[in-house]
Formats: structure tokens, C-alpha cells, sequence
């Protein structure tokens, strides 16, 4: 995956704020922090507006609930030219209500604390049409609202053209974890203080559908996915059914194209 830049979103409505090369190519590379960044990671002076909680309404609509800078203009903005537009409440609180829909929406979130600054959060906001929602990540595993769990489960799983990739998901807090790919030791870490986790797989993925095993000190769970290089876009992103997953590739910061797979709920 190339090594990103601060992306100018010619596709979206609004740009997208990447992480520094050294934040990215050491999520790859396997020696990061092995617990998800802060999906509100500081901006400057001012925290990026964000995503708390993504709701299923008894007539199909979806609500968003998030937070901002209090009294800010928030912003949602799909590549389709879809927008929503909120204002922050005196509790930094932002709501939104989206349709019904059959498909995956993407969009990339925004505020305005004055007229003159607009502050974005980073990558893109994928709402699913189930009503669960994950913040889509450059160059890491994506993050998955609202899904936490004490027997490990795996969440996402996230790789570029040149199989390059990392997982994320929830666990018991603070416990070991080991991820094996097709019976073979590719990675281990531990949940963080919030059963949240993300691991760097160790060396690039194989296309084919793979047995992904995640295991911590509360049980574990295999998954066969489907994995292969994402094809050049025709269109913003792609998004589409893969097995047990919904499989997004969209366009990677500095070019080239990274490849989300949201898992499915276990029942």
C-alpha cells in the first residue's frame, strides 16, 4: 500500500484527513500499538467530530448519533452527492437520520466550529444496511461500532493489492490473542482496556478463501473468507456481498485501492 499523504478526495464532497507514514507503515509492518487508534484522534487543536452510535429504526431508517465541537455545523457527504447536515448540541451532541437502504453508503464526516475551519474526521464512515456501522481506516484495520463481545470474535479484516493486512475485533479486556491463517501462526496481541483489538497479520495474505482463527483465554472463532486483489474502481468504491462479509474497496490514500471485509454479526 502506498505510503499515504494527506488525501484531496476528488471522489467525495469533502477531504479526508490520513494518518503520518509512520502511523501507517508501522500498522502494517505489525509494530504498532496492537489496540485500535482512537477512532476521535486529536485535530490539531480540536478532536475530529465522530460516530458513538449507529441505530436500526423499526421502519428501516438508520439513526447516527455522534460527537462534535458544541454548537459546530456537522457534516455527512457521500460520493453519490448524499448529504446530511446537523448542528451540534450545547453537549457536542449531532444526530442524523438516513433512509432505509438495501446497499452500503459511505461517507466522510465533517465540522465546521467557525465559518472559516473545517475539521474532518479520518477515513470514511461505511453505514451498512443492517444499521451497524465501521469507520474505515487508511493503512489499519477498520473500527466496528457497537460490537463488543468476551469470547474473541473477528470484526474486520483489511488488506491492499499486495496482500499486505491486519484484522480488528472484540475479546475479553486485557486478554492474549493469537490469529492462525489457514492453521499457521500469523500474528498475536491483546485486547485493550475496552476488549477492543487489532493485529498486524504477519506476511502478506494468499488470494483464496482463508481460514482466519482467532484465539484468546475466553474461546475462539474460525471464519473462511474469500480473499483477492480488488479490481481498478469504476465508480468512488465498490461494495458488495463476500461470503460471510460485506467486502468495500475503496480508494487508499496516495493512490492504489484497500479492501475492507465487515464480518457478519454471530448469531
Amino acid at each position: 500500500m502506498s505510503r499515504p499523504l494527506v488525501y484531496l478526495a476528488l471522489l467525495l464532497p469533502l477531504a479526508l484527513a490520513a494518518c503520518g507514514p509512520s502511523e501507517r507503515d508501522a500498522s502494517w509492518r505489525g509494530d504498532a500499538p496492537k489496540a485500535p487508534a482512537d477512532p476521535a484522534a486529536d485535530a490539531g487543536y480540536l478532536k475530529p467530530p465522530s460516530l458513538t452510535a449507529s441505530q436500526a429504526q423499526p421502519d428501516g431508517a438508520i439513526l447516527l448519533t455522534g460527537q462534535a465541537q458544541p454548537g459546530s455545523a456537522v457534516r455527512l457527504g457521500s460520493p453519490t452527492g448524499e448529504t446530511f447536515n446537523a448542528t451540534a448540541s450545547a453537549a457536542g451532541v449531532w444526530t442524523a437520520r438516513l433512509a432505509p437502504s438495501s446497499q452500503v453508503r459511505l461517507f466522510g464526516l465533517s465540522m465546521s466550529p467557525q465559518k472559516d475551519r473545517q475539521v474532518q474526521s479520518l477515513g470514511y464512515l461505511a453505514i451498512l444496511p443492517d444499521g451497524r456501522a465501521a469507520q474505515l481506516r487508511p493503512g489499519v484495520s477498520a473500527y466496528v461500532y457497537g460490537a463488543g463481545s468476551d469470547t474473541p470474535r473477528l470484526l474486520t479484516i483489511d488488506f491492499d493489492r499486495d496482500g499486505v493486512a491486519s484484522i480488528s475485533g472484540s475479546a475479553r479486556a486485557a486478554s492474549s490473542l493469537s490469529l492462525r491463517i489457514d492453521r499457521v501462526a500469523r500474528g498475536a496481541g491483546k485486547a485493550d482496556s475496552q476488549g477492543r483489538f487489532h493485529l498486524a497479520v504477519e506476511k502478506p495474505l494468499n488470494a483464496g478463501g482463508l481460514a482466519f482463527e482467532i484465539a484468546g483465554d475466553s474461546g475462539e472463532q474460525t471464519v473462511v473468507v474469500p480473499v483477492n486483489s480488488a479490481p481498478q474502481l469504476s465508480a468512488p468504491f465498490r461494495a458488495l456481498r463476500a461470503g460471510p462479509s460485506w467486502r468495500i474497496d475503496w480508494p487508499a490514500p496516495g493512490g492504489g485501492v484497500q479492501t475492507t471485509l465487515i464480518l457478519d454479526r454471530v448469531p
